[in-house]
């Protein structure tokens, strides 16, 4: 490693390793369905009524989630960002607790708490999706809030702004653009679904992304397949355009807030309100990981542990869990690595690399699902025939992991004063000290916690595994998929005791990627 003092080479040999693997594994691949879908008759397809009816779905579904999202995310936001309330770590870790839930899990569980006649419904999929994003839509708001300064507000109170006049003509302006973004991801996010619609949806539910696997996996119609992921990536990029242009000329706001915006909840008016917002979202995100739970120990309305006595002994679920630990670590070690070197050379360039950022994100745009459909077809043939190969599984889940694993560890390294260096280097450190003395401490806890999300999104990756995961080789989520598919009781516990423990695991790391922000908000605070 180096310091940005010798950035002319080190630059080049930081951004060698993420350029070369997406553009191998994320880049090359679609490409290829692009081309190889344009090769065939296939082209008809989209002129079909089923498809225009999928497509229809696909698009009118994610916008109602997202709509719902907002509703549930900006009186969170609200109370969050501007008061203090006891247990505020832990209830905001519990409300982040869906979004780092595996998508099948989130399926998993309101198939236990919805009635069967909302099972297979459009309602099903849109409150699932809303679950799922309404805790990390109001974290992205709420920072964005905690930025503004509560001087202006104070100034428009002066000029006589009633609270909803200064929320109209002051808050909105200054979070459009952290709303836009929030709301941008979140219907890429329900675009994309993948998991949540396999296990709550149904052929009269299907979306682009299971339409897509379906043909593929089901009808053999590989040509299909790829003409529908090709369509779906043309129709998130160029939203993704539209966005990004229209986004840009938002207002922002000049000056860093001086004092913090939280303030003790004081009126009976302000604790009730506070009080209604955080125990609904509360409630609302973990009442399904506790049915889950309750289920996995309730079989044939009973109460007994024999699917988690199941699970531990089982040859086939062992081999399963073993497989899943095996891969995730090959993963999060992939993924964190070229997180970090993503972020370096973003953060020690001078806009030279910024393009990296917007590569790195790439495997959230096209979706795991097109990723592992465009390794299939891409690496098929000698000597590239990959197709079967076990290293496949976790590269593609470290590619999926990656840009959040970069979004973790980049805005660390460049909020690092430069003063720091420099003194550093007139102390006589040479680069390799400085960076081992400055940077790395100080990004050391957002790279854990970028692995730990890195471990996750590889413990619970439903899509591309559904492609790249072979008998004897299958992951949690597949062996989850599976064990639902099958008829009675006992099976369903099994499947309900590993979302249980996919569940534990992704709780266990939300509390360890808060614990390290909080400690660094209060170390922060203290300088």
């Amino acid at each position: 490693m180096t310091t940005i003092y010798n950035r002319s080479q080190a630059i080049y040999w930081l951004a060698i390793a993420p350029i070369v693997a997406i553009v191998i594994f994320v880049i090359a691949p679609v490409f290829n369905i692009f081309v190889s879908s344009l090769q065939f008759e296939s082209l008809n397809l989209l002129r079909t009524e089923a498809i225009r009816n999928v497509v229809w779905f696909t698009t009118w579904q994610s916008l109602v989630s997202t709509a719902f999202t907002l509703v549930i995310a900006l009186p969170l936001a609200f109370v969050t960002a501007n008061f203090k309330f006891k247990a505020q770590r832990l209830t905001t870790s519990l409300i982040s607790l869906p979004f780092i839930l595996p998508s099948i899990v989130v399926g998993v569980a309101f198939l236990q708490i919805l009635p069967n006649n909302f099972h297979r419904t459009a309602f099903a999929l849109i409150l699932a999706h809303t679950y799922f994003n309404f805790g990390f839509t109001s974290r992205l708001i709420t920072a964005r809030w905690l930025q503004i300064d509560p001087h202006l507000d104070d100034a428009a109170r002066t000029l006589g702004a009633s609270p909803f006049k200064l929320f109209i003509t002051l808050t909105m302006p200054l979070l459009s653009k952290a709303i836009t973004n929030a709301a941008l991801i979140v219907f890429t996010l329900c675009f994309t679904s993948y998991g949540v619609v396999r296990v709550l949806g149904g052929p009269s539910r299907s979306t682009l992304e299971t339409e897509i696997y379906f043909r593929a996996m089901q009808l053999g119609d590989v040509s299909g397949a790829m003409l529908l992921s090709a369509l779906q990536i043309v129709i998130i990029v160029s939203l993704f355009i539209v966005t990004t242009r229209a986004s840009r000329n938002k207002f922002k706001q000049s000056t860093k807030p001086t004092i913090s915006r939280q303030k003790s909840l004081q009126t009976r008016k302000q604790k009730v309100i506070a009080a209604t917002i955080i125990s609904s979202a509360t409630v609302f995100a973990i009442v399904p990981v506790l049915a889950i739970a309750f289920k996995s120990i309730n079989t044939n309305s009973r109460f007994t542990t024999t699917a988690w006595r199941t699970v531990f002994t089982s040859p086939e679920i062992t081999q399963s869990i073993t497989k899943t630990l095996i891969y995730a670590v090959i993963a999060m070690s992939l993924a964190t690595l070229l997180g970090l070197l993503s972020a370096c050379s973003v953060a020690y360039s001078n806009n030279n690399f910024h393009f990296i950022s917007g590569l790195a994100t790439l495997p959230v745009v096209i979706s795991a699902v097109s990723i592992g459909l465009g390794i299939i077809i891409t690496f098929d043939t000698q000597p590239f025939d990959w197709r079967g190969a076990q290293f496949m599984l976790p590269l593609a889940h470290a590619l999926v992991a990656l840009p959040l694993a970069m979004r973790v560890i980049l805005p660390v390294l460049q909020a690092i004063p430069d003063s720091l260096r420099q003194a550093s280097s007139v102390l006589g450190a040479s680069p390799r000290q400085t960076w081992l003395n400055i940077d790395f401490k100080i990004i050391r806890r957002a790279a854990i916690s970028a692995a730990a999300i890195s471990a996750t999104v590889s413990i619970g990756e439903f899509g591309a595994s559904s492609f790249l995961a072979r008998r004897g080789a299958e992951t949690l989520p597949i062996m989850i998929s599976r064990l639902l598919s099958r008829p009675g009781d006992s099976l369903q516990s099994q499947a309900f005791a590993l979302a249980t423990l996919l569940a534990i695991f992704s709780l266990i790391v939300i509390f360890v990627i808060d614990s390290f922000a909080n400690t660094k908000s209060a170390r922060d605070s203290h300088a």
